[in-house]
């Protein structure tokens, strides 16, 4: 693989069991209210979070709104259906490369995109997936951003 930029990495994945998730259209300024209501929801029914929060974010914003899929693992295998909650008994994505967000969140969070897409593009690689966004939770100010990519190349039974 060429890395575009150093802080890029490929062949990373995102692999969960027993995930909830809930997608809506927001405004970007209430994500953070969205996000601790989505947690709180299961915390509520007595759900016990195993994994981190992650959400992916759906679309290019246009007027500010955002189309964000919400994912957080549970211990719990089984899980009592609720309007707005899907359960997942497994999730995964690969291959992805992943981007560390580092400082500013709100501001750097663009240039990660680009070298992310930037990276994919020096490979002659496709994205097939939407942005993922792992936020950290301490007090470490960073968040790791993953997309997913198709490495180009002859199908796997050209060669016969």
């Amino acid at each position: 693989m060429e890395a575009a930029f150093h802080d890029v990495t490929a062949h990373e994945r995102l692999a969960y069991q027993n995930v909830v998730t809930s997608r809506a259209t927001i405004h970007y300024s209430e994500l953070a209210e969205h996000v601790d209501r989505f947690v709180s929801r299961i915390a509520a029914k007595g759900y016990d979070p195993t994994g981190p929060f992650f959400y992916s974010l759906n679309n290019v914003p246009m007027e500010e709104l955002v189309d964000i899929e919400m994912f957080l693992p549970i211990q719990q295998h089984t899980f009592h259906a609720e309007e707005g909650l899907v359960f997942h008994s497994y999730f995964e994505v690969s291959p992805l490369l992943r981007g560390v967000v580092k400082g500013d969140l709100e501001n750097q969070t663009e240039l990660v995109y680009a070298h992310l897409l930037a990276t994919a593009e020096s490979n002659d690689w496709q994205i097939n997936s939407p942005f993922y966004h792992l936020p950290q939770r301490d007090v470490s100010g960073y968040a790791l951003v993953f997309v997913g990519y198709t490495e180009s190349g002859p199908p796997a039974d050209a060669d016969r």
